[in-house]
C-alpha cells in the first residue's frame, strides 16, 4: 500500500503541521514524538459505505513515534519506535524501530550509518508533516526506510546526496526496514536539491537496484515548491518507476499541491493528482487544518476520485471523508 512506503523527502508546504520541537533532555540528549489518530468515511458511488475509527491500520491515519536524540561533538545519531495499531480487516499491527542510525559531520559534509529513510518523495512519511490526511495517489511508488549508509554535501544553494543500502524497494508488509540482507542486490539513490533561488526549492532524485533473479528496479522522483507569498505555497511533483515492488507495471505519477494560510490559526490544502494511464484515474482533495496550539491540531479531509484504482485511501470511484487529531511534542 502506497501509504506506506510515501514520503521519504519532507513537504516543503509545512504550514500548520512544522516538524515537532525536541525536547531537550541536557546538553546531549533530546526526545520527540506523535500521536495521530483518524476517524474516516469512504462513500463510493457503487456499493457500501465503510468507515474506520482509529484502527484502519496505515500510519499516515494512525500510528505513535517516539524518538530519542544525541549529539556528541560532530557525532549525533537518533532512535525511534513506531507503532501503528491494529487493522480489524486482518488483525495485524505493527510496531518497532523505524530510525536507527549514527552521522558524523564535518563541515559541509556528513556520513550515516544505519537505518533510515529514504531521500525521495514529496510526501513526508510522518503524518505530522503532512498537511492532508492521505496521499496523493496509490501509484506512486516512494521507498520508505531502509539500511546502509549514505554521505551528504550541503553546498551554498544546493545540497547533494548519495546512498546505499539493502534494498531499494521493500515488501508491504515490512514497510518500516529493509532485509537487512546486503548479499541479494543493494538499492542505491542519488539526489541534488536546489536552493539557491529565494523562496524556490527544487529537488531531484533517482533509485535503482540491480537483482539476479528478478527485473532491474528503477525510480525517478522531480518536485519543486515556491512560496508565493507568506500565505500562499504552490508545490509540484513527478515521479516514475520500473519494476517498483516486484511489479512489472511503468508508473507516472503527477501531482500538485496549494497551502493557503487563511490565519494564525487556520490553513488549507488543495490536491490534484494522478497516473498517466488510462487505469488510475484522478484525485481531487481539499484538506484544511485548525493549529489548536504549538502541539496539538485537527486536520480534515474531503477527497473525490474518479477511478476505481485512483487512489488506495478511497479503493474505489467516489468519496472519502476524515477528521484526525495531530498531537506532537
Amino acid at each position: 500500500m502506497k501509504s506506506r512506503f510515501q514520503l521519504a523527502g519532507l513537504s516543503a508546504a509545512l504550514v500548520t503541521t512544522a516538524v515537532q520541537a525536541e525536547v531537550k533532555i541536557n546538553d546531549y540528549l533530546g526526545v520527540s514524538g506523535y500521536a495521530v489518530a483518524a476517524a474516516t468515511l469512504t462513500d463510493p458511488d457503487n456499493g457500501n459505505t465503510s468507515g474506520t475509527q482509529f484502527n484502519s491500520g496505515k500510519g499516515n491515519y494512525d500510528s505513535a513515534k517516539f524518538a530519542l536524540t544525541g549529539k556528541y561533538n560532530d557525532f549525533s545519531g537518533k532512535v525511534s519506535l513506531f507503532y501503528v495499531p491494529v487493522d480489524e480487516s486482518n488483525g495485524k499491527d505493527t510496531a518497532g524501530i523505524l530510525d536507527a542510525y549514527a552521522t558524523y559531520t564535518a563541515g559541509p559534509v556528513s556520513v550515516t550509518g544505519g537505518k533510515y529513510l529514504s531521500y525521495l518523495g514529496y510526501e513526508a512519511f510522518d503524518p505530522i508533516n503532512m498537511t492532508t490526511v492521505t496521499y496523493g495517489n496509490s501509484w506512486n511508488p516512494i521507498p520508505a526506510y531502509h539500511t546502509g549508509g549514505k554521505i551528504d554535501f550541503a553546498g551554498e544553494g544546493f545540497a547533494l546526496g548519495a546512498s546505499v543500502t539493502d534494498q531499494l524497494f521493500i515488501a508491504p508488509e515490512e514497510f518500516i526496514g529493509g532485509d537487512g540482507d546486503f548479499s541479494n542486490g543493494l538499492g542505491y539513490e542519488f539526489i541534488a536539491s536546489f536552493t539557491g533561488i529565494e523562496k524556490l526549492t527544487v529537488f531531484t532524485g533517482v533509485g535503482f537496484e540491480v537483482l539476479d533473479d528478478a527485473e532491474d528496479q528503477f525510480v525517478f522522483d522531480l518536485w519543486a515548491s515556491y512560496a508565493v507569498s507568506d500565505k500562499l505555497t504552490v508545490s509540484g511533483e513527478y515521479s516514475y518507476a520500473d519494476n517498483a515492488f516486484g511489479s512489472t507495471i511503468i508508473t507516472d505519477y503527477w501531482a500538485f499541491f496549494s497551502t493557503y494560510t487563511v490565519s494564525e490559526k487556520i490553513a488549507v490544502t488543495g490536491r490534484v493528482s494522478g497516473v498517466l494511464n488510462d487505469e488510475a484515474g484522478t484525485q481531487f482533495t481539499v484538506a484544511p487544518t485548525y493549529t489548536i496550539d504549538a502541539n496539538f491540531s485537527i486536520r480534515g479531509e474531503l477527497t473525490y476520485s474518479d477511478s476505481d484504482q485512483s487512489s488506495v485511501q478511497v479503493g474505489t470511484k467516489g468519496m472519502f471523508y476524515a477528521v484526525q487529531g495531530v498531537f506532537k511534542f
